[in-house]
């Protein structure tokens, strides 16, 4: 059976679901929960990504997002990658954690984003896990709710939808949660072309301007899509050497930078870098982000940095 198509566009807003090999559990821990929400904070940053809505399920979970350039495809990959590996490395467990791609839902916010945030919130009423859902720990519902932080939520869209002041806002989004009985919105129904949730409008609008006419792997269109500019090469080598004179740090910084700011290849940052293989080149980097999760200095680092690279593109 031929895969879904994906369909990347400046703006575009996605119902993103992801379960466990074999419906297996994902989160094992409250650890493992905590892991995973603190790289979507990091990576909605470097990647421009806001979220509106999240649910953290046992054996899977559900994000409500929207994309500010056409990268849905990078960011899932690096955040179901770094969780993967996260995962299995601390239950010493080898192969595939997740049965498969994402499904990402090409969602009409305006029509349809209300109805996927209901979806997403309700989830743990339905799977018996919670009697109400901001009693349920992993959900941005609580957010919502003024239960905790707005960290990680971008709680203004959903809160867009109504008139009045804050609290009255607030007030009228749970309200219509709990009366929300599912009937406009079910992502395992029928769904135009099987991934988009929209109005016959949307359909037609984005066979006109965001899906791509001629036949291209996802990698290519991608690619080029993300062909960086002449000098960004050059540009980010500059900026690194700014931000440190540890040679040792330099050079691994170089190495992040020309991975998640340029188009090169792994081969080629390792010959820039001086890596002895292709596999060094990615340890190199792989390591650096592990250690800025520990280190608040070399993470305020990486944030400049990051700030570059999308500047640079």
């Amino acid at each position: 059976m031929a895969r879904a198509l994906r369909i990347e566009y400046a703006g575009a807003c996605y119902h993103v679901i992801n379960r466990g090999v074999e419906r297996r559990r994902i989160f094992s821990e409250q650890r493992d929960f905590e892991k995973f929400l603190r790289l979507c904070y990091q990576l909605k940053s470097r990647y421009s990504v806001s979220v509106f809505a999240y649910c953290l399920m046992p054996n899977h979970y559900h994000l409500f997002i929207r994309t500010k350039d056409p990268n849905l495809r990078s960011f899932m990959q690096e955040l179901n990658g770094r969780y993967s590996q996260y995962y299995n490395r601390r239950c010493r467990r080898v192969g595939p954690l997740f049965q498969g791609r994402y499904k990402g839902i090409l969602v009409q916010a305006e029509e349809y984003g209300l109805k996927v945030a209901h979806y997403i919130h309700l989830n743990p009423l339905k799977a018996n896990l919670s009697d109400r859902p901001e009693e349920y720990r992993w959900s941005s519902y609580r957010a919502y709710a003024g239960k905790d932080r707005e960290w990680l939520v971008d709680t203004g869209y959903l809160f867009g939808f109504y008139r009045g002041t804050r609290k009255m806002k607030r007030e009228a989004l749970l309200r219509e949660t709990l009366k929300w009985e599912g009937e406009e919105y079910d992502p395992d129904g029928r769904l135009k072309g099987g991934i988009i949730a929209g109005t016959a409008e949307f359909w037609e609008w984005l066979k006109r301007k965001a899906i791509p006419r001629r036949k291209k792997t996802g990698v290519a269109y991608w690619r080029q899509l993300q062909e960086p500019r002449r000098d960004i090469r050059e540009s980010l080598m500059k900026r690194v050497s700014r931000l440190t004179d540890d040679g040792g740090l330099r050079r691994k910084l170089l190495a992040y930078a020309l991975r998640h700011g340029t188009g090169m290849s792994l081969r080629e940052i390792a010959k820039v870098v001086g890596a002895r293989s292709v596999y060094a080149a990615s340890k190199m980097v792989r390591r650096l982000e592990k250690a800025r999760e520990k280190d608040g200095g070399l993470d305020r680092v990486m944030s400049r940095l990051d700030s570059h690279i999308r500047g640079g593109q």
